[in-house]
């Protein structure tokens, strides 16, 4: 028999889950110091790649004075530069990553808490169909809310 009540409490969980429960369910399995190193990990990897990257286009941009003065230039404070310029591109990933995952964690940690309250709702309803559907009693305890 099709409740009305089962049918709206269905809807709200699949349309959470085709929304923001694609990225947010996944999240729920870690903590959230682990979910925000993992992405800032992940963050720097990109950073460096993206580093490597702007580092090749400026040193062809830069190509002719580089062959023109290949014994005159100061190779040791220009890798110093660059690690220096490096260690700060890193860092500003690294504080915008912890940030931005660790507030999209936070946003979505109530959003979880009702996904899965819904879920145990709707288990706790099937339960009760499933034993009346067998002609067994049903106890009712919805004052007690865990």
């Amino acid at each position: 028999m099709v409740r009305e009540q089962n049918v709206k409490l269905m809807s709200k969980i699949a349309i959470y889950e085709k929304n923001k429960g694609r990225t947010e369910i996944p999240m729920s399995s870690f903590y959230k110091g682990d979910y925000v190193r993992i992405n800032a990990l992940k963050s720097i990897v990109h950073a460096t790649i993206a580093f490597i990257l702007i580092a090749a286009i400026v040193v062809v941009y830069k190509l002719d004075y580089l062959l023109a003065n290949i014994l005159k230039v100061n190779y040791k404070s220009l890798i110093f530069f660059v690690l220096v310029i490096y260690a700060g591109w890193i860092f500003i990933y690294w504080l915008l990553a912890r940030i931005i995952y660790s507030k999209r964690y936070e946003d979505a940690r109530p959003n979880i808490i009702i996904y899965n309250h819904d879920l145990k709702k709707l288990y706790e309803m099937y339960d009760k169909e499933v034993v009346k559907s067998k002609g067994g009693v049903v106890i009712s305890d919805d004052f007690i809310d865990f």
